[in-house]
């Protein structure tokens, strides 16, 4: 029997979760979903990034017309749902999308997505335990997808060599990053938080800030105008584009859209060259620009964590990195390595604040209060003699 036939068993109940739906076909339509939304979405081995994105847009609930995860790695994107309180319905199947439109009134009775009295679709609603039973999969056939990247590898090293090991291409700038400190800020999770813990960091070294993706519109939004943003325009605000000193497009991403976007706020672009994502882009840039220093804002920090947010791309994730070698910095890192400057004048502060407490507790005593006296009567003796 179809489901659209298929009536609540108990109409009268209570719905756990209800909200308008929103339609995500892929991780770009992510920034659709408002506060209060039913997030319908096509997202196959949910990562991370997706899912904080996700949560952090206000979805009441995710329901997947796709697993959530294959088991071909322990991607990370059902636990931070789960884990943040999201109800999150796996592999209704994909044939949701014809049977429910952008606004629909939805809700989650269990593992039941419904409209009204109508059934829409049956899944799993997922906890704790099963994502646990997913990442255990997932680890398992990790070690598959290491052979695979192993190959992919070599094939995007063949493609790209040129631009890869020479820097056949990259853009010229007009910033200078000649042995400077360069903050790349991707689009990470983590990057907002992270910014913060860097604040000081930031205001003494005075690196050249680099804006990935949305990552930009996190470098704005905690106060600082990117000198150059580069990736797909589609993730940036109008307000990051009008702040950033440089933009730079990836060639893959560079579209008719962006064309008359760029146009519109009257801002022109270079274009980076070749198959590679944002991230890679800013990073191969920022080498073959003379940085001294690559700090990454919002990266990954685990193994887990890369092929989470690599998936197709983990190869040229995984050479741009290599690439950079030594130079490249994680900023938790960088936030245990840096070592805060001191001015003159706080140096000279500290000392005065300490001679005023020795001079306090030194009046307090029989000693102290007789080399004052004898202070004073030296001082008052040579006013005296200056004034005839």
């Amino acid at each position: 029997m179809s489901l659209l036939n298929l009536r609540r068993t108990a109409p009268d109940t209570e719905l756990d979760v209800t909200g308008p739906a929103r339609l995500v076909r892929s991780a770009r339509d992510v920034r659709r979903v408002r506060v209060g939304d039913v997030a319908v979405v096509d997202l196959p081995d949910l990562d991370r990034t997706t899912a904080e994105a996700l949560r952090s847009r206000g979805a009441v609930a995710v329901v997947n017309v796709v697993p959530t995860s294959t088991g071909r790695y322990p991607n990370l994107g059902p636990q931070v749902l789960v884990g943040a309180g999201v109800p999150l319905l796996d592999a209704v199947g994909t044939d949701l999308f014809t049977r429910v439109k952008d606004g629909d009134k939805v809700g989650l009775d269990g593992a039941t997505l419904v409209r009204g009295e109508d059934v829409l679709a049956e899944g799993t609603l997922l906890d704790d335990e099963l994502v646990e039973q997913m990442l255990s999969r997932g680890r398992t056939g990790m070690s598959v997808q290491l052979e695979t990247l192993a190959a992919n590898s070599g094939e995007y090293l063949r493609r790209e060599h040129a631009l890869l090991l020479e820097g056949v291409g990259v853009p010229e700038l007009a910033t200078s990053l000649d042995g400077r400190e360069v903050v790349v800020v991707l689009p990470g999770p983590q990057a907002a938080s992270e910014l913060k813990t860097m604040k000081r960091y930031l205001k003494e070294r005075k690196p050249v800030l680099i804006g990935v993706d949305s990552g930009a519109d996190a470098l704005v939004t905690a106060g600082y105008d990117p000198a150059v943003v580069v990736g797909d325009m589609s993730q940036m605000s109008d307000r990051t584009l009008r702040a950033a000193g440089e933009v730079v497009v990836t060639e893959s991403r560079r579209h008719l859209e962006t064309e008359e976007r760029l146009e519109r706020l009257q801002r022109t672009a270079v274009e980076f060259p070749g198959t590679s994502g944002s991230e890679e882009a800013a990073l191969l840039l920022s080498d073959a620009r003379g940085a001294r220093v690559v700090v990454t804002v919002g990266g990954f920090g685990s193994l887990d964590e890369f092929l989470d947010s690599a998936r197709s791309g983990g190869a040229t994730r995984y050479l741009t990195r290599l690439r950079l070698g030594a130079k490249l910095v994680d900023a938790r890192a960088m936030v245990g390595l840096h070592r805060p400057r001191f001015t003159l004048f706080q140096v000279l502060l500290v000392l005065f604040v300490a001679m005023v407490a020795l001079g306090a507790a030194l009046a307090t005593t029989a000693v102290g209060a007789e080399w004052f006296e004898s202070a004073r009567d030296q001082i008052t003796s040579t006013v005296q003699e200056i004034r005839g």
